[in-house]
């Protein structure tokens, strides 16, 4: 941890441990799930390879992150968050939404990784919106993520699911504005913001269930 603000205050010490490049989306990656090394360099698309290394090295001093045997073929060693680290879930989910307030779309230099897409799925979701237990497949651009809800409960993870789901999702740049409202189900498929394979209805419903409001006045895309 090479930033000390030399205060004995909580919100120091963590800026101390998290304000380091990539700590917070190295995090935010592990919420999801043991990932492997390879993995996490893959999810994090520019961080180098060394500055990889010395976060989750941090990170591990600081018992947010411990290493443990793969359980996937092949062995190895993954990295996971501790009981102590996973209390960050919560926390990362409400900055996230508070970030993404003001994010309209994606400015031409960005891009959006799958974990980042099922990270903000979870903020997004409204525990209790829809009872029904649905399972959505969701693809932005080269993202892809999945979200099972089930009433107060949502599952999300990169990929798509093991299981058929409910209802498949193609969106593009304007994905962003079906979350926040700005797009009705209707006018997303109109407009061509979004494409789907599955009912309408499912469609309606995932809207209901996940949202993330976007400021009138916005100052960057």
């Amino acid at each position: 941890m090479s930033k000390d603000y030399r205060q004995f205050c909580g919100l120091a010490r963590a800026a101390g441990v998290l304000g380091e490049r990539w700590a917070l989306l190295v995090v935010r990656d592990l919420t999801l799930g043991p990932r492997r090394f390879k993995d996490l360099g893959e999810g994090l698309p520019g961080v180098p390879t060394s500055v990889l290394t010395a976060r989750l090295r941090e990170l591990e001093q600081m018992g947010i992150v411990e290493r443990r045997a793969a359980r996937q073929p092949g062995g190895g060693v993954v990295y996971a968050l501790t009981p102590y680290g996973a209390e960050l879930t919560p926390i990362l989910d409400r900055l996230g939404r508070w970030g993404a307030q003001r994010m309209s779309a994606p400015a031409p230099e960005e891009i959006i990784t799958s974990s980042s897409l099922a990270a903000a799925l979870r903020a997004a979701y409204r525990p209790g919106a829809v009872t029904a237990a649905t399972t959505c497949s969701i693809h932005v651009g080269p993202a892809s993520a999945w979200a099972a809800m089930d009433g107060a409960e949502v599952t999300v993870d990169v990929g798509v699911p093991e299981a058929t789901p409910d209802l498949i999702i193609h969106g593009g740049p304007q994905f962003r504005l079906l979350l926040a409202g700005r797009l009705s189900p209707a006018e997303a498929i109109t407009s061509g913001a979004v494409e789907i394979e599955g009912p309408h209805a499912v469609l309606e419903d995932f809207v209901r269930a996940f949202h993330v409001p976007l400021d009138d006045v916005i100052g960057t895309p």
